[in-house]
């Protein structure tokens, strides 16, 4: 026979499982990785124009440069991905990052750029005590989606300075701004647009410090 009281207990233990279940969806879950992109844009293939071996005599008429270890204003200094719904207030994506902060992956994208333009001798991304004619300093002024508009739009904007440092003096310095709507209202929209409008923006960069070399004597070459 079976106790009174056992029967009310097991339809409560069985009420109590059932609840237990269904509120499985509703009980707290590990955080997700983020996502993370990549800034790999398609630059214009310049090789037509550039002899793929150049004299050395023609070389040694040409500057070296160095770019200089790109900075970001705040709120794009870091691997957060930035955007706007709102005038003046600035978001970050929860889920979504770059895989670094845009400032560090965009020096080997300026060194690429500038190599391509073909007007320069030699092209280097760090300072490792080797003497350059001119150096190219960089800071991003603007880099995050803009929801305000329909579609939603990346927008890029970098200052950059040519310096000539031996004298420690600024040779010419311009903004660079790009904008270019999204295909898809969210992050990965704003992705591939932000890397077209560095497309575009990186060869402009380029030609701004090709334009202006020609301002600085160029050191002579030594002998082997």
């Amino acid at each position: 026979m079976t106790a009174p009281w056992r029967a009310p207990l097991t339809s409560a233990l069985i009420a109590l499982g059932t609840l237990l279940s269904g509120c499985g969806g509703l009980l707290p879950q590990p955080p997700e990785a983020p996502r993370t992109y990549l800034l790999a844009p398609t630059l214009p293939d310049r090789a037509a124009s550039v002899p793929s071996a150049v004299p050395l005599a023609a070389l040694s008429k040409r500057p070296s440069l160095r770019v200089g270890a790109p900075r970001a204003e705040p709120g794009y200094d870091s691997r957060r991905m930035a955007y706007l719904e709102q005038d003046y207030r600035l978001d970050s994506f929860a889920e979504h990052e770059w895989v670094a902060a845009p400032a560090t992956l965009l020096a080997p994208l300026l060194a690429q750029a500038l190599r391509d333009s073909g007007a320069f001798a030699a092209v280097s991304e760090e300072d490792r005590g080797i003497d350059a004619d001119l150096r190219l300093d960089t800071v991003i002024e603007s880099f995050y989606q803009d929801f305000r508009p329909r579609p939603s739009q990346a927008r890029v904007q970098v200052r950059a300075w040519l310096v000539n440092p031996a004298e420690r003096r600024i040779l010419a310095t311009q903004v660079f701004s790009e904008t270019q709507p999204t295909k898809t209202e969210d992050p990965y929209g704003g992705v591939i647009a932000i890397n077209q409008a560095l497309g575009r923006l990186l060869p402009r960069i380029a030609d701004f410090a090709a334009a202006n070399a020609g301002q600085v004597a160029i050191k002579p070459v030594s002998p082997p």
